[in-house]
């Protein structure tokens, strides 16, 4: 069965990846190949496997069940990050009971996400925002292959999915809160994993693992290695809440202010 660690681009979802990668694991310090044992969806190695063409979005959509199901056969649990909308294209769900046992969904502040993914993808923040707000917006799967592999909708429809998700368990998190209190909050993942997984609830281990992986450990991971997931520029960028207040346009502020007005507020950012 699958854990989802799903999410909008930019929202914390590699953070709680290196977390997780690192508390499950028997390390006692953080590297990136530790992230391999959380597989991304979709994913290019199974379709591969599988003889999927990935040249069409439809031969996607039309396989997530057995891509999913593909997982399952490997292991009883399996955590698997991705960033598409809780969907149906075409009369195929994204997933279902069968195949998930429980999400842990990240969001961020979009005027703080616009800013972040228009750094990620090279783009102006107009043009992100133009991003943010598209209910069919899809990502690629790679810079070199332009083919639509997820289908990210826009930043609330993104949202709205997983948080009515009807048939799993699951956890909403606030990028925000991550930052203001990372053992706190890390603490709250692993309850919830508990819950669904019973893995072990370790204090110790937790706190170690947020030193692990703080923001700063990250950037000077990147620095010195390299990240194969980074965009036009560094992926570990600043880090920050409230980025937004200094260095958005009042324009683009006040748009996504507007038109996620309903979800902001839900979420305590307005």
């Amino acid at each position: 069965m699958i854990i989802w660690l799903a999410s909008y681009p930019k929202s914390g979802n590699t953070w709680v990846r290196s977390f997780l990668s690192n508390y499950l694991s028997s390390e006692e310090n953080f590297e990136f190949n530790q992230l391999n044992t959380i597989l991304k969806f979709p994913n290019k190695k199974i379709m591969k496997e599988l003889e999927i063409d990935s040249s069409k979005f439809i031969n996607i959509a039309s396989n997530w069940s057995t891509m999913q199901n593909y997982i399952n056969l490997k292991s009883d649990i399996n955590y698997v990050k991705t960033h598409n909308a809780l969907t149906t294209v075409n009369g195929y769900e994204f997933t279902n009971s069968k195949n998930t046992i429980g999400y842990i969904y990240l969001v961020r502040d979009p005027r703080d996400v616009v800013l972040s993914y228009a750094s990620h993808i090279g783009k102006s923040v107009e043009e992100t925002f133009s991003y943010l707000t598209n209910e069919r917006y899809m990502e690629l799967l790679d810079d070199d292959i332009p083919h639509a592999s997820a289908l990210l909708g826009s930043w609330a429809n993104n949202y709205n999915s997983w948080k009515n998700c009807d048939f799993s368990k699951g956890i909403i998190v606030r990028y925000e809160d991550l930052i203001s209190d990372p053992e706190k909050n890390f603490l709250e993942i692993v309850k919830f994993l508990n819950k669904i997984n019973s893995i072990e609830i370790d204090p110790i281990r937790i706190k170690k693992c947020c030193e692990n992986t703080n923001f700063n450990k990250l950037k000077e991971l990147e620095n010195n290695q390299g990240f194969s997931e980074k965009g036009k520029n560094n992926f570990f960028r600043k880090g920050k809440a409230g980025d937004w207040k200094k260095n958005l346009n009042s324009k683009v502020r006040a748009d996504i202010e507007e038109i996620f007005n309903t979800e902001m507020k839900e979420l305590k950012y307005l």
